[in-house]
């Protein structure tokens, strides 16, 4: 299961969903609670309380293992969910994401970026995430804009803060963190210090990327995902 960032919807990860499902893995990218097509639900108001409406829709569908990953946000909710739920999260995936205590490291919130250098601070070439982009109609325009509103009020609920419910010390599971080296929205500074910090995880930094590495350099990221997974025999 691969999770969006904040703003974002499924679609930002449908590269992934492609090339994944060619590899024989069975994908899911959910449209968060208030994002995209999926209804706001009564009582998450908070970023931590995402999880456990994922963990309900994952039993429905009988999915007692799986393997989670997330960008930025989804990240963040990806982290929370596997320190809650470990034994069934076979590994985890984290791309650019928030949740660990850095009083050194700045953290941008990127609704605080001027809408004329948006893009610009949230990528490495904007014109390249142009080209590569999978939010390309008007519903999908639509979609963002409503997810934008969903973000704010999560991070005005403390989104970049540390995660209460976060326990790194749960998080045994193989890891792979993915970082963009220009991510001017969580520093690589970052991904540096959770890697040093989770007990079975690796880091794989691209280059020339910010903050969207899935959707700025997709097949970077889609090696590095099945790389991982076959190094690891994860399935």
């Amino acid at each position: 299961m691969l999770l969006h960032g904040g703003g974002g919807t499924g679609r930002a990860f449908l590269s992934q969903l492609r090339y994944l499902s060619d590899h024989r893995l069975r994908v899911l990218a959910p449209d968060m609670p208030g994002f995209g097509k999926s209804d706001d639900f009564a009582g998450v108001t908070h970023v931590s309380d995402i999880a456990p409406v994922l963990i309900d829709w994952l039993n429905l569908l009988h999915l007692s293992h799986f393997i989670i990953g997330g960008n930025s946000m989804g990240g963040r909710v990806a982290l929370s969910l596997a320190s809650r739920w470990p034994n069934q999260v076979s590994a985890l995936i984290v791309l650019d994401s928030v949740g660990l205590d850095l009083p050194d490291v700045s953290v941008i919130n990127p609704l605080t970026l001027p809408q004329s250098g948006y893009m610009a601070g949230l990528v490495f070439d904007p014109d390249r995430y142009k080209a590569r982009t999978p939010y390309r109609t008007l519903d999908d325009a639509r979609e963002l804009n409503r997810g934008r509103v969903s973000f704010a009020r999560y991070m005005e609920d403390g989104m970049i803060r540390p995660d209460p419910t976060l326990e790194l010390s749960r998080l045994t599971m193989p890891t792979l963190l993915i970082w963009g080296r220009e991510d001017r929205i969580v520093p690589l500074a970052y991904g540096q210090a959770l890697n040093h910090t989770l007990p079975d995880s690796e880091l794989v930094i691209i280059e020339q990327c910010g903050h969207l590495p899935h959707i700025e350099e997709p097949d970077v990221v889609n090696t590095a995902i099945i790389d991982f997974l076959q190094r690891r025999r994860i399935t």
